[in-house]
This record gives C-alpha cells, structure tokens and sequence, in this order.
C-alpha cells in the first residue's frame, strides 16, 4: 500500500470514526438518562431481569437502560485507533512517546473534571466522598476498590481502565513481536478475563472481595481492547477478521441478551458486547463514498465525545433535580422533555468549552513550555489517536 493511498484511507475513514465515537457515547447517555427516570428500577427474581411496577414512561425508556454496553464499544474502539494510529506512525514506537502523548491527550481534561466535581459534592448524589477519593481519581486508581469507584463521577471509572490499558500496551506490543501478532495475544486476554471473573467471583464468596465489580478491572476487560486490536492489524492487512460475519453477529447478540437476562452472565455482557460490537464496526469501515447525513451529523458529535463523557451524567443529575425542585412540571413526559433538552444542552456547551480548551489548548501549552525549558517533549496526538474514551 502506498503512502498516498494510506494517507487517503486514513483521512477517509477517520470520519467514520467518529460516527462510531458518537453512536458508543449516545448510547451510554441513553442508559444514564433513563437511570435518572427510574427505567433503572429491576430486581433479580429467578434470575431474570424483570421491571418492578414500571409506569409506561419507564417501560419505555427501560429499553435505553442497557445503553451501557456503549461502554464495551468503546473500549474496542480504543484498541483500535489506538495500535492502528502505531501501524501508520512513520518513527519507531516509542515508550515514552506513547505515554507522554497519551497523558496530555486524556490527562487535562480529566483532571478539571474531578476537581469541579469534588467541589460540588455537596449537590451531588455521592455515595460517599473524601479526601482519599479525590486523591484515588487524581491518580487513576479508582477503579480498583468498592470505596472509591462511584465516588466523584461515576463514568469515571472507565477512563482508570482505559489508562491502565495504555500502560499495558508496550507490553502487549512485545508479546505480538514474539508471538506472531495480536490475535494469539486475543487469546491470553480471553484466559486472563476468565481466570480474573473465577478468582472475583470466589473471592465474593468467601468473603474477600475488595474490588467493586469484575468489569473495573482491567485484566477483565482487557480482551475487549485487544480485539480492537485485532481488528486494527486485520483492516490493515486488508483481510476479515471475522469471515461469517453474520454468524457472528447473531451469535454475539444472542448471548448479550442471555447476559442482559440471567444474572450468572450479567459479568461478561462486556465481552459478548465488545464482539458484536467488532464485527457491526468491521462491516461499517469497510463502505467506501462520502458521508450520508446522519453520519455528518454524528461526526461533531463524535470529535468532542471524550468531554461529553466526562461531563454528562452530574449534569443530567443537577437539571433533574433542578427541575424537580421548581416543579416546572409534574407531567413525566414534560419533566423529561425539560431535563433532556437542558442537560444536552448544557452538555454540549461544556463538552465544546473542554474540547477546545481542555483537549486541543492545554496539550499544545504544556507542549511549548517543556520545550521552552528544553525537555523533551511528547509529540501531540494525530486525529486518529484521539481519546476514544472517549
């Protein structure tokens, strides 16, 4: 493949991209918003997952709840630019390199996060809150214990694992050099997630389980980063990495709706996500033409996606709340029409405030003054590195 050739695929499908960022980040807020509503509201009885007294509101949005899984879209996502943006760097890959650009790719942002959220904490439905969570966000570290995983925001917790995924990457790019690519790596991470959810699950059991939940670790998870990998080696080795790309897609489904259903499977509804979600995202990069409309009206969506992350989900509560407090009005259609139309839009100012200062301003600032004390200084993100988490 040439370079112009390659140039070109890149800028084509960097778009489209994008529109994969924003369909992952729409479905998560579809979940949170109809959390917010009570659509949340189910008990395990024979496990089964089954409504309690839904009112017709909730039994609609009931079906947004499981949006969540956008969050496992994310993670091959981030798999995926991430080693395909590796595959397309013209220097060496370099440790330090990757982790600089990284840090002032995700880091910025993050952190402005948490500290606005700390401090309104008070307005805020924390389960609990203190210095110590605070000092856990800061370092990245909350995932790993039940005391601090929720505590400032709850998307939060994902962003830890997708860094921890990053640290884990010059290791996983040493073992495909010695192995013989990602695929036989896929398998380690399927053993790890496997192994990891036995030693969980025991450790619940008799007792000793300092971990909130499996799906926050990220040696879980880890096998759903991989097979974005995967998928990232296969685009461009020009080759399928699934073949009976139906077959897959129909498989994948049906035990997502089994672990959406049984609580015994609700653990790897991430890993049945992440694999349907790879063979819809296989299918989708590999249309040729321009854009059609929805999608150029989900890629602004998708450039800024990282900070509407971050932001949304306090947001949605506040407006909430806000709303419940003034009584602008009983009807619960009008109350979510008044909470999604204030909080999308106050999401979007703040995500677009964020983007450009936060994610595009603060790299190049902090870039500049390494310079100037002449220290070395990580080269900024290209498009196609742009945090897929997101």
């Amino acid at each position: 493949m040439s370079e112009t050739t390659m140039a070109r695929a890149s800028k084509a499908h960097l778009f489209r991209l994008d529109c994969l960022r924003a369909f992952a980040f729409l479905c998560v807020y579809a979940s949170h918003v109809a959390i917010h509503f009570r659509a949340g509201d189910v008990v395990y009885g024979t496990d089964r997952l089954v409504l309690v007294n839904p009112t017709p509101l909730q039994f609609v949005l009931a079906f947004f709840r499981f949006g969540w899984i956008g969050v496992a879209f994310f993670f091959v996502l981030s798999g995926f630019c991430i080693h395909y943006a590796t595959l397309h760097r013209r220097e060496p890959f370099r440790v330090g390199d990757f982790y600089g650009r990284r840090f002032l790719r995700i880091y910025p942002a993050y952190i402005v996060t948490v500290l606005v959220y700390a401090a309104l904490h008070r307005w805020l439905p924390f389960p609990y809150f203190n210095g110590w969570n605070v000092l856990a966000h800061a370092v990245m570290l909350h995932n790993f214990l039940k005391a601090t995983i929720f505590g400032i925001d709850g998307p939060l917790w994902s962003l830890a694992v997708e860094m921890q995924f990053y640290l884990l990457y010059p290791l996983l790019m040493v073992l495909m050099r010695r192995w013989g690519g990602a695929e036989r790596c896929l398998v380690l991470g399927l053993a790890l997630n496997v192994g990891m959810q036995l030693y969980l699950e025991f450790g619940k059991k008799s007792g000793f389980n300092p971990v909130s939940v499996g799906w926050c670790f990220p040696l879980v998870t880890w096998c759903d980063w991989i097979l974005g990998v995967c998928l990232a080696e296969a685009y461009v080795q020009r080759r399928r990495l699934f073949h009976w790309e139906g077959a897959w897609l129909v498989f994948s489904a049906a035990l997502l709706v089994l672990a959406f259903t049984f609580k015994i499977l609700d653990a790897q509804a991430y890993l049945f996500g992440s694999v349907f979600f790879a063979v819809l995202m296989q299918r989708y990069l590999r249309e040729q033409g321009p854009l059609r409309l929805v999608e150029r009206a989900l890629v602004p969506i998708g450039i800024i996606s990282y900070s509407l992350y971050l932001w949304h989900q306090p947001l949605l509560h506040l407006v909430n709340v806000w709303g419940k407090r003034y009584a602008f009005t009983h009807e619960p259609y009008g109350h979510l029409a008044w909470t999604l139309g204030i909080s999308t839009v106050l999401t979007a100012l703040i995500g677009l405030v964020s983007y450009r200062v936060l994610e595009v301003g603060a790299p190049r600032l902090i870039r500049r003054f390494l310079q100037r004390k002449h220290l070395q200084a990580p080269s900024l993100p290209g498009p196609a590195e742009s945090p897929l988490f997101p």
